[in-house]
């Protein structure tokens, strides 16, 4: 029999967090995690695809060389190198975790891991005993009727990361944040792409305005964009693949691979095989908590994807710190309202806080201010000018609600805004920052003063 302080199920970016942040706070901790330590994040996730976006990304860049001066000639993708890099990258991160767990004395388990009573977890043939336990068990993609992902014909991101060629025909079923993603990364890589959703725009949880433009830059760089549509058949061949498509965009499409990016599933069986626990679920198997982190058992909590939340690694890291410290007798609360999210699709699409649409529903007085990057002088210099920068705000206060950007570098960009919103900035307290000349952060301030219709680099409003 083991026993500590915390025990953590779960090594993702939400569990690994949580695990250092409370053995800093002197307390002895095991994680017990059944794949790799960084999860699918570090390991089939966001590092590895962002790998393969920076090589999609100087693709572009190399085949519009001579835009810039730059003769580049016959520029080519090697996936093989490419795959290496990837593989450097994952591995280098890891080794990163596994030295900080041991220079906090933090014990690693690889095992299937269940809580089968409170205070008690189940590591395989292991018991252990916790004063506490966090649960960060992740999520799955669901199974989904005629789209099950069989690692061969109809694949995920795992797959997808392991390819040492590049298919000639994929089709991306889902526009959200990782159809989107692959949609870019192969089309950069010279497949021909179909990217099909359901809901009326790509990337249906961010802004429509921009959303609207992100869709019209896909169908310039040859991503056939079909939204409102859906899969009504698939007939799966030995080596190609029949789509049948209804909705607004139908039609026949066939394909080498189909990629499917739309249903997730949390890992929740850690507690609810344990019916006595008494802990409910929702539809995606989202274990409730409150804004501590606590579940409805004492000394039972649970963050990252499993909760169904954010998923996002860096909501599941920030949850994870809230978790560990209460944990360890301390008292923090997460704050939801001031989480970004970056869309590392080309363009990217940041935001953090409300949409326009969720403002007015929320019943505020809105006010916007929109700056396009095609007036930076810096986006002109890099040649990438696609998008803009939208501030949503409370009319009656000027607070800051939202701010969204499509746009060269926004995930970095979004950065600025989130730590304003935090502080409960106003625009006009953006207005009055003074930002460096020239860069793509300067795009900020000139929406805040189109916000107020004072913009110096924007067209006169009529009066």
């Amino acid at each position: 029999m083991l026993s500590c302080d915390v025990v953590v199920i779960g090594g993702g970016p939400g569990g690994y967090v949580a695990a250092i942040r409370a053995a800093q706070r002197g307390a002895k901790v095991i994680v017990v995690e059944r794949w790799q330590l960084g999860g699918v994040c570090l390991n089939a996730g966001c590092i590895p695809t962002k790998t393969f976006i920076h090589t999609a990304n100087l693709l572009h860049k190399a085949r519009r060389g001579a835009d810039f001066g730059v003769e580049c000639q016959g520029v080519s993708l090697n996936m093989k190198a490419l795959l290496k890099h990837k593989e450097g990258v994952i591995r280098r991160n890891r080794a990163g975790i596994e030295a900080l767990f041991k220079s906090h004395g933090i014990q690693v388990l690889k095992a299937d891991a269940r809580v089968i009573a409170p205070g008690i977890v189940k590591a395989g043939d292991e018991d252990i005993h916790a004063r506490k336990i966090i649960v960060a068990s992740g999520g799955r993609p669901a199974r989904l009727p005629g789209l099950e992902i069989d690692g061969n014909m109809l694949i995920g991101s795992t797959e997808a990361l392991d390819y040492d060629f590049v298919p000639k025909r994929v089709a991306v079923i889902g526009a959200g944040a990782m159809g989107a993603e692959f949609a870019c990364i192969w089309n950069a890589f010279g497949a021909e792409v179909t990217l099909v959703e359901l809901m009326p725009n790509v990337l249906p949880r961010a802004d429509e305005e921009l959303t609207t433009k992100l869709a019209a830059s896909f169908k310039k760089r040859g991503i056939d964009v079909r939204t409102g549509t859906q899969v009504a058949k698939t007939d799966i061949g030995k080596n190609t693949v029949r789509l049948e498509l209804q909705g607004e965009k139908p039609g026949v499409v066939e394909v080498d691979k189909v990629f499917v990016g739309i249903g997730l599933q949390c890992n929740s069986e850690a507690v609810t095989e344990t019916p006595g626990l008494g802990i409910q679920v929702n539809k995606r198997g989202g274990i409730p908590v409150n804004d501590r982190m606590e579940t409805s058992v004492p000394g039972l909590y649970a963050i990252g994807d499993v909760i169904d939340k954010t998923w996002l690694a860096h909501g599941a890291s920030a949850e994870g710190i809230v978790a560990a410290e209460n944990a360890t007798g301390g008292n923090r609360k997460m704050d939801y309202r001031v989480v970004p999210a970056c869309n590392f699709t080309s363009p990217e699409v940041a935001s953090v806080g409300m949409t326009e649409k969720e403002a007015r529903a929320a019943g505020l007085d809105v006010k916007t201010g929109r700056f396009a990057f095609v007036a930076s002088g810096r986006a002109q210099a890099i040649g990438e000018t696609d998008g803009m920068v939208k501030i949503v705000g409370d009319a009656t206060t000027d607070e800051i609600v939202g701010v969204h950007i499509m746009g060269p570098e926004a995930g970095e960009l979004i950065a600025t805004a989130a730590v304003a919103m935090s502080m409960e900035a106003t625009v006009e307290e953006i207005v009055h920052t003074i930002f460096t000349h020239p860069t793509l952060s300067e795009t900020l301030p000139e929406a805040a003063e189109d916000y107020f219709g004072m913009g110096i680099h924007t067209p006169a409003r009529k009066r």
